[in-house]
């Protein structure tokens, strides 16, 4: 792994990308972490990987300016699960907030710290931490750069869980298992429908769930739960 920016594999139908950040700067190899997540998650747009999980290795999530791969991580519908296995800061974080999901190991550290460099984040950080945390969490964290722990993250809900390795698996297999076409559909109507009137988002979940009917795997669906059996979804 040490000569790529980015490793793919796929563990059954969860692919795991891993950011390896090497170096001791803050912003080594940032641009190279940067093009190459962004390729992966092109690549991985045409998969048929069902749950994606985005980890780093060693200490280190990621750290320093990994500017544009929020965005490309962002733009992913299928469920993404950040893994935070250690230092996750600046643009690091950036890239976690655009996950849907985040698990932090007990040791993970997360700031944004870049006004202590007379910066802004500019890969989504404010407008995501905002949206995730709530303006009063969003901005402590953003006026002091502070750097805080996965407790604390947790508590601010930053986080959703904190735990090893294994609890980002079985979220990714419980989130693998479900229909693919309907998990984007709930990801997409979450998503939009956060920037939207409750009228409007309530439209758009009618309009997602109409569309959803048409669904091979809708049909199949109901069968196996008239049946009684586990179904075995297709994505179409």
């Amino acid at each position: 792994m040490s000569g790529d920016a980015v490793v793919v594999h796929r563990r059954g139908p969860v692919a795991v990308i891993t950011l390896n950040q090497p170096g001791s700067g803050p912003d080594a190899h940032a641009a190279e972490l940067a093009g190459a997540l962004a390729d992966a998650c092109a690549r991985l747009a045409d998969d048929d990987a069902r749950a994606v999980v985005l980890t780093g290795t060693g200490e280190r999530f990621a750290t320093g300016a990994v500017g544009g791969a929020a965005a490309a991580v962002a733009s992913l519908r299928v469920p993404t699960i950040a893994w935070i296995n250690g230092d996750c800061l600046d643009g690091g974080l950036e890239v976690a907030l655009a996950c849907d999901i985040r698990v932090a190991a007990p040791g993970a550290r997360l700031g944004l710290r870049s006004v202590l460099e007379g910066r802004l984040p500019a890969d989504g950080g404010t407008q995501r931490l905002l949206r995730l945390v709530g303006r009063a969490h969003a901005l402590r964290l953003l006026l002091t750069g502070e750097v805080i722990d996965a407790a604390e993250g947790l508590r601010i809900g930053l986080v959703q869980s904190v735990g090893g390795p294994e609890a980002a698996d079985e979220l990714a297999e419980r989130v693998a298992a479900a229909a693919p076409v309907a998990s984007a559909y709930v990801k997409e109507a979450v998503l939009r429908g956060a920037d939207l009137a409750l009228e409007q988002g309530l439209r758009l979940e009618a309009d997602l769930s109409i569309l959803l009917h048409t669904t091979a795997d809708r049909a199949k669906g109901l069968a196996s739960f008239a049946d009684g059996t586990r179904p075995e979804y297709e994505g179409r």
